[in-house]
C-alpha cells in the first residue's frame, strides 16, 4: 500500500520546487486572460485589396485598405499562405485596435491565438508540482 510521506513533502527542497511551479501556472492564466480580453476587443470590418504580392517562400502579401478606428492607418498588410482575394476585391478582416498590425481573415481567425504556448507554460508548472506530490511524497 502506498502512503504519503509528510516529512518529505515538508522538506525545504520540496517546497522550493513546488513554489517554483506556481508562478508558471499564474503566468499561463494571465496570458489566457489577456488573450480573451484581446479577442473581445477585436474589430471586424471590410477591407478592399489594393495589391497582392507573392513572396519567394510562397506566402501571399496582401495590401489592404480598411476603415480605420480612431487615428489608425488605413493601409494594412495581411500575410497568408495563399492568395485569399484578388486586387480590388473585398473581404472581411479581424484585428485588435491595440495591435492593429496583427490582421486576420475574419472567417479564419483563431479564437485564442497563443493557446499552445499557454498550455505548455501551465504544463511546466504542473509538472513541477506533480513531481513534488507524486515523486517525493508517495513512498
Amino acid at each position: 500500500m502506498t502512503t504519503i510521506s509528510l516529512s518529505v513533502l515538508l522538506s525545504p527542497s520540496s517546497w522550493w520546487i513546488f513554489l517554483g511551479g506556481v508562478p508558471w501556472i499564474f503566468c499561463a492564466v494571465g496570458l489566457a486572460v489577456a488573450d480573451c480580453c484581446a479577442y473581445r476587443r477585436r474589430v471586424t470590418t471590410s477591407a478592399r485589396c489594393i495589391h497582392v504580392e507573392i513572396e519567394a517562400d510562397g506566402m501571399a502579401r496582401h495590401t489592404l485598405e480598411r476603415v480605420p478606428v480612431g487615428s489608425e492607418r488605413k493601409l494594412v498588410t495581411l500575410r497568408t499562405k495563399r492568395e485569399v482575394v484578388h486586387p480590388q476585391g473585398v473581404l472581411k478582416i479581424s484585428y485588435d485596435p491595440k495591435n492593429a498590425h496583427e490582421v486576420f481573415v475574419a472567417s479564419e481567425h483563431p479564437r485564442i491565438y497563443r493557446l499552445r504556448g499557454e498550455i505548455f507554460i501551465a504544463g511546466i508548472g504542473f509538472a513541477q508540482i506533480l513531481y513534488v506530490v507524486i515523486g517525493r511524497g508517495i513512498s
